[in-house]
């Protein structure tokens, strides 16, 4: 298993604007990587919450801490507990609901978050907040493509030909940087959408060769 905590900071949690490090600021960070995603400012938010997110929300500051970092607010940004009026006031729609059933990724603080922009483009981000400021990725779905995930950043993901795969992993490896798992979307496209999930973060350089061989790369 891949050890999610290097030292106690990780668990005590970030700087942040309280009151909880797993449901504020792990809660911005889940909603900084769907924007990162969407890769624009979306025109609508829908978040959905499971058990614990559902239950705990309003009062742990979660509706704000996600949608300040949908806003690409800080953790500490002193406007992130105005986030909700910040979105309004650019016209973004928000809407926020409370799911009975259990998480569909397993973990009790989870939140499904689909942004939308006009026209057409719309991603959903299925994440969870693990402790101490830490999230975990387990699905994706961009324009309608599924991705599932172990859970665990850094990510990569990718919109490349099937046969420049080889050619990105190559480069991976020629930095030794290990790839824990792949998956793929197929559809009939030229372009499949794949996810790598890797055991170390790579530097900007190495994303930018990386890029050479796929038409758009996200780094999470």
């Amino acid at each position: 298993m891949q050890e999610r905590y290097q030292s106690i900071f990780d668990i005590i949690g970030p700087v942040m604007v309280g009151p909880s490090s797993s449901h504020t600021a792990g809660a911005a960070e889940l909603g900084r990587l769907a924007r990162k995603v969407l890769g624009q400012q979306p025109q609508q938010i829908r978040i959905d919450y499971y058990e614990s997110f559902a239950k705990t929300h309003r009062g742990h500051g979660t509706d704000f801490a996600i949608v300040g970092g949908i806003l690409n607010l800080a953790p500490d940004d002193p406007q992130l507990p105005h986030s909700l009026e910040l979105a309004k006031q650019r016209n973004i729609d928000v809407r926020i609901n409370e799911q009975a059933e259990i998480s569909p990724i397993g973990h009790p603080n989870t939140a499904l978050i689909t942004l939308s922009t006009d026209p057409g483009r719309q991603i959903m981000l299925a994440g969870c907040s693990i402790g101490g400021g830490k999230t975990e990725i387990r699905r994706l779905e961009i324009n309608g493509g599924s991705l599932e995930l172990p859970g665990p950043l850094p990510i990569l993901i990718l919109t490349c030909k099937q046969a420049s795969l080889a050619a990105i992993l190559a480069i991976l490896g020629k930095a030794k940087v290990d790839v824990l798992a792949e998956s793929t979307y197929h559809n009939e496209a030229e372009q499949q959408l794949i996810a790598l999930s890797l055991a170390a973060p790579i530097t900007e350089k190495l994303q930018q060769k990386i890029s050479r061989h796929c038409s758009q790369l996200v780094s999470l």
